[in-house]
């Protein structure tokens, strides 16, 4: 299985709309869904502070998350941009798989 790991830092007043964007049955979730080799999403945030999130997105291989993103490059440019303005910062942690 591999795995993608993203840290985000989200404005106050911008959690609710990073939530219909992020959670897992929000527009990325909606989007990789479309792939057979899409497992799910988890989103996790920290408990002493709402605004900051972790995401953790599964799939079956590299190969297929990469084609995926390939295959869609509009439709992942225009959900990127429905996050911008929404986040401090916005980090991607790695890329593991599981053996």
């Amino acid at each position: 299985m591999y795995k993608v790991i993203w840290r985000y830092q989200v404005k106050p007043e911008g959690v609710k709309e990073f939530l219909k964007i992020y959670d897992s049955s929000g527009e990325w979730v909606q989007l990789f869904s479309r792939s057979p080799d899409f497992i799910k999403t988890e989103l996790f945030y920290e408990t002493n502070a709402i605004q900051y999130f972790l995401t953790i997105d599964y799939w079956k291989s590299k190969k297929a998350y990469k084609e995926f993103y390939k295959a869609n490059k509009k439709e992942v440019g225009q959900i990127d941009a429905m996050g911008e303005g929404l986040t401090i910062f916005e980090e991607r942690l790695g890329e593991f798989i599981t053996k």
